[in-house]
């Protein structure tokens, strides 16, 4: 299993939107935590800094073993959904999902593209990436933080790799269909301009010839 990040954390109290701001203003973030053994839900609060320092870590698919007041009891959790401000987008109010580690859970997972296509280089190609995440199936410590797609075998326009291509361990079960698209390979815009520029010259040039033939022949 891969290394646990730690998050202390305290219970909180407060209540409704202008204790949760005052809160706010002193640096702290109010969360929750639901799920495993947290039957009604578990209101707590923790230091904003601190948190954005763990989660720019851990993501939403690391483990994170969130420690409660000064007993030291440990909750492993994910980060299930963050709500930030809609305009200067800081931090509102965190959820985590306190888990089983026995029992296989349920994730989205980013697919993250990795390598150089031959196709950009050698065929003026385009990498165009159709599926942004995965569903997946497996135990808490199993869940990839992402999915990497490996693209340099990728040579030539049309070429692609679809769900059921991608290599997992087989701890994890793909929910997603393994027919879907990841990726593949267009033409590139810019081969594409070129070659509407061509036949728009042509269409030009066929165009010019049959005016000078029409003029030719009022002249006769």
């Amino acid at each position: 299993m891969a290394h646990v990040l730690t998050l202390n954390v305290t219970s909180r109290e407060a209540r409704g939107s202008r204790k949760l701001h005052a809160l706010r203003r002193q640096g702290l973030l109010p969360g929750v935590v639901y799920g495993y053994k947290v039957a009604d839900g578990m209101l707590v609060q923790v230091e904003r800094r601190t948190f954005e320092q763990v989660y720019r870590r851990a993501g939403a698919n690391s483990l994170i073993d969130l420690r409660l007041d000064a007993d030291g009891t440990a909750t492993k959790v994910f980060v299930h959904e963050i709500q930030r401000h809609p305009v200067n987008h800081a931090l509102l109010h965190v959820d985590f999902r306190a888990v089983n580690m026995d029992e296989p859970i349920t994730a989205e997972v980013a697919l993250i593209l990795v390598g150089e296509a031959p196709a950009v280089r050698d065929a003026d190609g385009m990498v165009m990436q159709v599926l942004e995440t995965l569903h997946i199936r497996a135990l808490p410590a199993h869940i990839p933080s992402n999915i990497e797609v490996d693209v340099s075998r990728l040579s030539e326009v049309g070429q692609g790799i679809n769900v059921g291509d991608l290599q997992l361990p087989a701890e994890v079960e793909v929910l997603t269909d393994p027919e879907l698209h990841v990726v593949h390979i267009i033409a590139s815009q810019k081969g594409t301009e070129e070659e509407e520029a061509a036949t728009e010259a042509a269409e030009a040039e066929a165009a010019e010839a049959g005016e000078a033939g029409a003029e030719g022949d009022d002249e006769g």
